[in-house]
């Protein structure tokens, strides 16, 4: 009786049904390589080089003002190029906006 049953399952054996084709499955395994190499590489960024590099003359030091520019969260402003240093700005172009 067994035996009968064994022909059976030979009869309605089912394959594996692929719904995308070689193309597809190679874009979506090689996106996942890309973004992820990407992302190592940007990530590594912040801790190996510097995260902060502030455009700087020969008048102060590249870590104070780097150092600075980390702290306080500056970035470079146009209407603060002209203001006067150590008064109003630390630094030409650098400053909190208001």
């Amino acid at each position: 009786m067994l035996d009968i049953f064994r022909g059976l399952k030979n009869l309605i054996k089912v394959s594996h049904v692929e719904a995308d084709s070689t193309v597809f499955r190679l874009h979506y395994s090689l996106t996942v390589v890309f973004l992820m190499s990407f992302s190592l590489i940007i990530t590594t960024r912040q801790y190996v080089g510097n995260p902060i590099d502030c455009v700087h003359s020969k008048d102060i030091p590249e870590d104070v003002l780097n150092t600075y520019c980390w702290i306080h969260s500056t970035y470079l402003i146009k209407s603060f190029l002209h203001k006067k240093q150590g008064v109003s700005v630390p630094y030409p172009g650098i400053g909190r906006e208001p």
